[in-house]
């Protein structure tokens, strides 16, 4: 029996996975595909994780498309949310919302 999938990763040119359940620091998270990080800290369900690491900058990309950058290092299995990522849509401070 194969593992249980916890995240969905939409395109397969995506630097971040969404999970979909809280996915506890330590465990993996893999989607249908085999693609698969160990969690480095806690993902809330419905949160992004990284796939890969990102450097300040970098462009998040989610379903194929740019929808962040990065403002600081993001290692593989971390957290990508608005203490590290700005929105290419929303201002983090004013239009955040969760």
């Amino acid at each position: 029996m194969s593992p249980t999938a916890n995240m969905v990763v939409m395109a397969s040119g995506d630097n971040v996975g969404i999970a979909t359940r809280d996915i506890a620091a330590g465990t993996p998270a893999r989607d249908v595909r085999g693609c698969e990080r160990t969690a480095i800290e806690p993902i809330p369900q419905g949160h992004k994780i990284a796939l890969a690491d990102l450097a300040p900058g970098e462009s998040v990309v989610r379903y194929g498309v740019p929808v962040g950058v990065a403002t600081a290092a993001v290692g593989a299995g971390r957290l990508v949310h608005v203490h590290n990522v700005a929105s290419r849509y929303l201002n983090n401070d004013e239009d955040h919302y969760e």
